[in-house]
């Protein structure tokens, strides 16, 4: 089905392009940890170099309850400066409106969204001056579930469009959805309960779902609790190689710490072992698949989201999808 709000050459061809974008990213030591959801956005930080006339980021970083200079989207420009290879003009919080359409500087970056509470507040003012000055709005923020002036007020004022990567985001878990290929398997794994109840509710979806860390079993793991023992891995291990389609979120033990890594790259590997198709998502995944010497290529599709990736098989579509249907119906 097309998408109606897909991006086009003729949608942003010498106007002024306002970039939300999925700037969260782990940011370690002053630079940024796992630049994944910065690469995942660089086909469409180019599309917009080809053809608008300027183009401005904008995103946020963590949860800082206002200004805070840990929380700065600077080491974000730098990382993304190296990707495209080009300088990206970085405009501080409070920068009049007027001043981010000016000078030579195709591309820019705004500080942290979240550095002004209005973004959370949903605040129409708010997004009446991040709009100023911009002809068009792309929604390249799959990961971003939650609420906000972003998200729900400027789509409301400016012609909006999903970018390639939130529109490819959306088709793979469509696949999942409406076109599985049977046996399917969900794997889980996490600490928080919110999690597991998000995973009770699409569990009917799959013909098995199997979960680690704190959401499994304690005689599911070893001793110390902290990954799955190996009578666990071997059950796991014989689904992935029944399943055809297997969606992965989470871990399945605490590999960071460099010893209970076991269970987590065994799994990795039975599915890329086991051919079926694969989706993987969730922030501690992104860091465990090169962490344990995975490539990202080798999935079928590794999602830049992961509260976010569960939320779209739970109710089918995403926020800013609602958002601009409600705005063709007005």
């Amino acid at each position: 089905m097309l998408n109606l709000a897909m991006i086009t050459k003729e949608n942003i061809q010498n106007k002024n392009v306002l970039l939300r974008a999925d700037l969260d990213v782990p940011i370690k030591d002053g630079g940024v940890e796992n630049d994944y959801r910065l690469k995942a956005l660089l086909p469409t930080i180019k599309f917009c170099l080809q053809y608008a006339r300027k183009t401005v980021i904008i995103g946020h970083l963590g949860r800082p309850d206002g200004m805070n200079r840990l929380f700065s989207l600077a080491p974000v420009r730098e990382s993304l400066k190296g990707l495209i290879n080009q300088d990206i003009l970085f405009l501080p919080s409070g920068i009049s409106t007027g001043e981010r359409w000016k000078g030579e500087s195709s591309l820019a970056l705004m500080e942290n969204l979240r550095f002004d509470l209005r973004e959370e507040k949903i605040d129409r003012g708010f997004a009446y001056e991040l709009a100023q000055g911009a002809e068009v709005y792309i929604y390249e923020s799959f990961a971003n579930y939650r609420n906000s002036t972003s998200l729900s007020q400027i789509p409301e004022v400016l012609p909006t469009y999903t970018g390639f990567r939130f529109d490819e985001e959306v088709s793979t878990l469509k696949k999942v959805l409406d076109n599985p290929l049977h046996p399917t398997l969900l794997l889980a794994s996490g600490a928080k309960q919110d999690k597991l109840e998000i995973i009770n509710q699409i569990a009917t979806k799959f013909d098995q779902v199997l979960l680690g860390g704190l959401l499994g079993k304690p005689e599911e793991r070893t001793q110390d609790g902290l990954d799955l023992n190996e009578g666990t891995v071997s059950l796991f291990q014989s689904a992935i190689a029944k399943a055809k389609m297997i969606v992965l979120n989470g871990p399945l033990g605490a590999y960071e710490d460099g010893t209970h890594s076991q269970a987590t790259k065994t799994i990795f590997q039975a599915i890329l072992d086991s051919k079926a198709f694969s989706v993987l998502g969730g922030g501690d995944t992104l860091a465990a698949i090169p962490s344990l010497d995975f490539s990202y290529a080798s999935f079928s599709f590794v999602s830049t989201g992961g509260g976010a990736m569960l939320e779209f098989l739970n109710q089918g579509t995403h926020p800013i999808l609602e958002t601009l249907k409600n705005v063709k119906l007005r």
